[in-house]
């Protein structure tokens, strides 16, 4: 049987993360960009993972960020990044070579067209996100927009990917009754305002994706 996982993302507080731990979160999602609520600190957020209360798959999300920059990620106790930029598939070959993290590649999507290259980046990633994509002004991510699924229908995609974008606990049934995928990303929605974690959310939206 598939066992479904779960990313919390847009992590700023230790007590949050370590509930997100103990209500049976199975990565948590550090935000690197700093026009987002959520936005944290490389020091914020390695005083966040040198105390949480189990071990768990940490993933530094970030847009374009440079090698040194992955460097820095991996010193601070991130065992993936998540790349939400324009990154190439050289440049992801790039942090494969110099870092010991693994990768998440994130795509937007709107239409077909924007599935048609992303197999080429497969080598370098250990998973895809498949994401609403950014219109104008939008951040990179996290802007509880959900794209058309159905996209996503009769496409070869060589790499076990997260769904996200505009994950609720009401459409989250609806994903997973369609065998989507078995990982799902969540931020915006397990919120009671930009970029402050809700218990409750948490706890609800877990458990309508594990129990």
């Amino acid at each position: 049987m598939t066992i479904n996982k779960i990313k919390i993302c847009g992590i700023t507080d230790l007590s949050i993360a370590n509930f997100c731990i103990e209500n049976g979160a199975d990565y948590l999602g550090f935000v690197f960009y700093g026009d987002s609520p959520r936005d944290i600190s490389l020091n914020e957020s390695k005083s966040i993972i040198d105390q949480l209360s189990s071990p768990i798959n940490t993933v530094a999300v970030t847009v374009n960020a440079n090698i040194d920059n992955a460097k820095k990620i991996e010193d601070s106790g991130f065992n993936f990044i998540q790349c939400h930029g324009s990154e190439t598939p050289d440049y992801l070959s790039m942090i494969k070579k110099t870092t010991s993290l693994k990768i998440i590649k994130a795509f937007g999507i709107s239409s077909k067209n924007d599935l048609i290259n992303i197999n080429k980046y497969s080598e370098f990633c250990d998973f895809f996100l498949m994401d609403a994509k950014p219109e104008g002004s939008e951040m990179p991510g996290g802007n509880e927009k959900k794209f058309n699924w159905d996209l996503l229908r009769d496409q070869y995609i060589n790499k076990q990917f997260f769904l996200s974008g505009g994950l609720d606990e009401d459409n989250i049934e609806i994903a997973i009754k369609n065998n989507i995928t078995s990982l799902f990303d969540v931020s915006s929605s397990v919120e009671s305002s930009p970029g402050v974690k809700d218990t409750l959310k948490i706890k609800q939206f877990i458990d309508k994706v594990k129990y």
